[in-house]
């Protein structure tokens, strides 16, 4: 539908375009009529002052042909040649402006007209010349004979009404071409309020259209916003969801840990005490000398050992009696320096002087935000150097781990194959702390977890005094 609509539109846009332009060129041809009438109007008076110089100049040659047959003054003859000599120049000049334009003469009588008065004008002429030659061979008696005749009057007269009647064409011509101007000028102003009119619709239409553009625009804004706001809060439901769900696979997985290693503790060391207990008793009911015997119980008895010392460390690395015992400081102590004793890492250690009480699952989180970093560090840092620091303030608590290695890229910090970084983020987080890793000046890798001891402690413990004290 919101395609046919824009179809629809576009099609409304281009008809109103096409009648646009159409408006302007039917305006356009109604200018260049009006300025064709006007030319030909021109002309038409141009023919008008031609026709009254004509019939003026035949009366000049007329009235100085009768004035030296009357007189016999030489004087007559000059203003007859002169008019005599303008005459001809004027009825092509005419005859020319008549072929130039024939659009005023709008029958087959106007051009008889002119050519009839053509022919009028080459009679009164012969004639005017007819009697000055009779005068000059006959004598003036023959020449006013001939000049009392009707014969030159009337064909004077002929030239007057025949000229009478091209001005009356012409004046009806004139007429004709003023109204037709008029239509057309009505038409062009009709025509040009048209294209105002429509110019002014397409104004309007282009409003509405980009109105209801804007409105479109604002209300799929507006949806886009709600989708947004929807997804966020979908995508921070999701985020709860999967935050709870790991933090409760992150307990499930220590109760599982604790479980396996309290079965490790009870069977799997019960069973090789036991077996240690059976193995010195045989060795010291069975004496024997031979060397080879004595080696092999004392080799026995050395695995023996290795093995509920190996135990003891799975034990404690899944689930450390210190921790449940002792509390939270002798578990981070016990697991720092036995890492860095076994990679050879010098270690600084810095603890404050009083324990806080913490739940278990906080203390829980603190040693594995510990016994992870080292691990990392062990693996990939190339360090020499670590130190551990857990400090106490008033409202809250920081742990920091920092080490002399090659350090952590700041595009691997966030990445998302990074899982130890992201447990141990997670681990702070949900407990509402901040997790940061730094990248100190001197080198290496600084992370710095801070929780809010409000968040932690069974009980509230105002007033902490935090002590340092550094074990080498």
């Amino acid at each position: 539908m919101i395609r046919s609509g824009r179809i629809s539109r576009a099609l409304t846009l281009s008809v109103a375009f096409l009648l646009l332009v159409a408006l302007v060129v039917i305006a356009e041809i109604g200018q260049n009529g009006q300025k064709e009438i006007y030319r030909l109007i021109n002309l038409s008076q141009e023919r008008q002052v031609l026709l009254a110089e004509l019939v003026s100049e035949l009366s000049d040659a007329e009235a100085g042909q009768r004035g030296f047959l009357l007189t016999n003054d030489q004087n007559y003859l000059m203003p007859y040649q002169i008019a005599h000599d303008r005459v001809e120049p004027t009825l092509n000049k005419l005859t020319d402006l008549f072929r130039d334009n024939d659009k005023l003469l709008m029958s087959r009588e106007q051009r008889d007209t002119v050519r009839h008065l053509r022919t009028l004008v080459g009679t009164g002429l012969g004639e005017l010349a007819a009697s000055l030659a009779l005068y000059t061979t006959q004598g003036p008696e023959q020449a006013l004979a001939l000049v009392r005749t009707d014969l030159g009057s009337r064909t004077m007269g002929e030239i007057r009404a025949e000229a009478l009647k091209l001005r009356n064409f012409e004046r009806d011509g004139v007429t004709a071409a003023l109204a037709r101007a008029e239509r057309l000028r009505v038409i062009s102003r009709l025509l040009m309020g048209g294209v105002v009119i429509l110019n002014v619709g397409l104004m309007v239409m282009a409003a509405q259209l980009v109105a209801r553009q804007a409105r479109r625009r604002a209300e799929l804004t507006e949806q886009l916003a709600t989708e947004n706001e929807e997804l966020e809060r979908r995508v921070r439901r999701r985020t709860a969801e999967l935050s709870a769900l790991s933090s409760h696979l992150q307990q499930l997985s220590e109760k599982e840990k604790a479980s396996l290693a309290r079965e490790l503790h009870d069977e799997l060391g019960g069973l090789l005490i036991a077996v240690k207990m059976d193995v010195s008793w045989l060795q010291k009911r069975w004496p024997n000398s031979d060397p080879d015997i004595q080696a092999r119980w004392t080799r026995v008895l050395k695995v023996l050992d290795d093995g509920v010392d190996f135990k003891r460390r799975i034990v404690e690395s899944l689930r450390p009696t210190l921790l449940d015992n002792m509390g939270l400081l002798p578990a981070v102590r016990w697991i720092t320096q036995e890492t860095c004793s076994r990679a050879g890492l010098q270690c600084a250690e810095i603890y404050p002087e009083h324990e806080p009480e913490l739940i278990d699952d906080a203390a829980i989180m603190v040693f594995r935000l510990v016994q992870e970093s080292l691990i990392n560090i062990v693996k990939h840092a190339r360090a020499t150097q670590v130190k551990v620091e857990i400090a106490l303030t008033d409202s809250e608590m920081t742990v920091k781990i920092e080490d002399n290695g090659v350090g952590i890229d700041s595009d691997r910090r966030e990445a998302v194959g990074s899982h130890g970084l992201a447990t141990m983020r997670h681990r702070v987080r949900s407990f509402g702390g901040t997790f940061d890793i730094d990248a100190p000046p001197q080198g290496g890798t600084c992370i710095q977890a801070r929780i809010l001891l409000r968040d932690i402690l069974k009980t509230p413990r105002p007033n902490l005094l935090t002590v340092a004290a550094t074990v080498a």
